[in-house]
C-alpha cells in the first residue's frame, strides 16, 4: 500500500528527481525480462509504481494531498499483492511503420502471455479498458492470479502464433515476486 505522505509534492520531488531516477533505473534493470527483440516484461513493485505516482505528480505539477492521493487511487491496482503478481509488458517499435507492422502481425499479444509458477501456467490478465484492436498499446498491466502457488521456479512463456518466446526468472527475481504476490492489500 502506498500511502500520501510517500508521494511528495512536485517542487519537492524536483530536488531530488535525478538521484530517485537514477535508482529507479537500476532497479528496473534487476526486474525487468527482455522477451525477444520485440517486447519485455517489467515485474512491479511498491517501489516502481511509487516512481510512476512521483513523477505523475511532478509532470502534472501537483501540489495538494488530493491530488496525490487521487494518483495513488489511479495506480493502486498495478501493485501486487493478494496472490497476484503484477507486470507490465512493454512491446517494441522503431518507428510509425513498424509499430503498424507490429499491429498486424501481434493481435490479442496481451492474452499470449504467461507466467510458469512450477507446474502451474498462468495466463496474464489485461487490465480492462485496453483495446486489442488494430492500434492497441504498446504499454499493458497484466496481472497473474497465483492461486496459491508459491513455487521459485518461474519463467514467462509468449505463446502467439506469430511470437513464441520462453525466458527463465531468475531464482533471485522469482522469490522477490512471490513474496511481494502474498504481501496484504
Amino acid at each position: 500500500m502506498i500511502k500520501s505522505e510517500e508521494v511528495l509534492p512536485w517542487n519537492e520531488y524536483e530536488k531530488i528527481r535525478k538521484d530517485r531516477i537514477a535508482k529507479i533505473v537500476e532497479l528496473k534493470k534487476e526486474r525487468r525480462i527482455e522477451l525477444g527483440d520485440r517486447m519485455s516484461i517489467l515485474f512491479e513493485n511498491k517501489d516502481t509504481i511509487l516512481h510512476q505516482i512521483q513523477e505523475m505528480v511532478y509532470l502534472d505539477r501537483l501540489s495538494s494531498e488530493k491530488d496525490r492521493e487521487h494518483e495513488i487511487e489511479v495506480y493502486k491496482s498495478w501493485l501486487p499483492c493478494g496472490g497476484k503478481v503484477k507486470a507490465t509488458l512493454y512491446i517494441y517499435a522503431k518507428d510509425n511503420s513498424d509499430l503498424l507492422e507490429v499491429f498486424r502481425t501481434l493481435p490479442k499479444i496481451y492474452d499470449s502471455i504467461f507466467l510458469k509458477v512450477g507446474s502451474k501456467l498462468i495466463q496474464g490478465e489485461p487490465e480492462n479498458g485496453y483495446d486489442q484492436g488494430e492500434a492497441f498499446s504498446t504499454l499493458q498491466p497484466l496481472t497473474f492470479d497465483l492461486a496459491g502457488e508459491r513455487s521459485y521456479d518461474m519463467e514467462i512463456n509468449v505463446v502467439h502464433e506469430n511470437y513464441k518466446f520462453k525466458m527463465k526468472v531468475p531464482e533471485s527475481l522469482a522469490r522477490k515476486i512471490i513474496e511481494e504476490a502474498y504481501e496484504e492489500c
